[in-house]
């Protein structure tokens, strides 16, 4: 009996262990839940981040923005592919023939920050990060409101690549 004891509770005690170092970054009330505009992912967006529906059709466009620097829009359709190192690649390619691209500045598992020429021919920066959930594809840029600095827009894809 005694040994049962003992062996139930280091059991409990491992479990609880186990459970509290799981990852929880994805815990209910964190973030903003985009599945009420039919988009299936949280984002970690700045609180007074607001969404707004900027399309129609088949392909789900949202737009998220604070008003000042997060200002990001997301657009999801059916996956051609789970392999986003191939659809990656593909918006690489894409982005760099845009006339005023310069260079790719950062890469990530599932997207990239790159430089490009503002209207006034300064420096400015733009991030394409795509996520694969169940059959679709979702794919989030900076916005084109304004241009945006190193640092504004690698603290918006960190909000989706959490």
């Amino acid at each position: 009996m005694n040994n049962f004891f003992t062996t139930f509770v280091l059991f409990v005690f491992a479990s609880m262990l186990i459970w509290s170092g799981c990852d929880q970054k994805r815990k209910p009330g964190k973030g903003m839940d985009l599945l009420k505009y039919g988009i299936p992912y949280t984002v970690m967006a700045p609180k007074e981040t607001k969404a707004s529906k900027i399309g129609g059709g088949q392909m789900i466009d949202l737009k998220l923005s604070d008003g000042k620097t997060y200002d990001v829009l997301i657009f999801m359709k059916g996956a051609e592919t789970k392999h986003v190192d191939r659809l990656k690649q593909f918006r690489k390619e894409e982005v760099s023939f845009y006339p005023n691209f310069k260079k790719i500045v950062e890469e990530y598992n599932e997207g990239f920050l790159y430089e490009i020429y503002s209207s006034t021919g300064e420096t400015s920066y733009a991030f394409y990060a795509i996520k694969i959930v169940g059959d679709n594809e979702i794919d989030f840029m900076s916005g084109n409101n304004r241009d945006f600095t190193e640092v504004e827009v690698k603290d918006m894809i960190k909000t989706i690549l959490y």
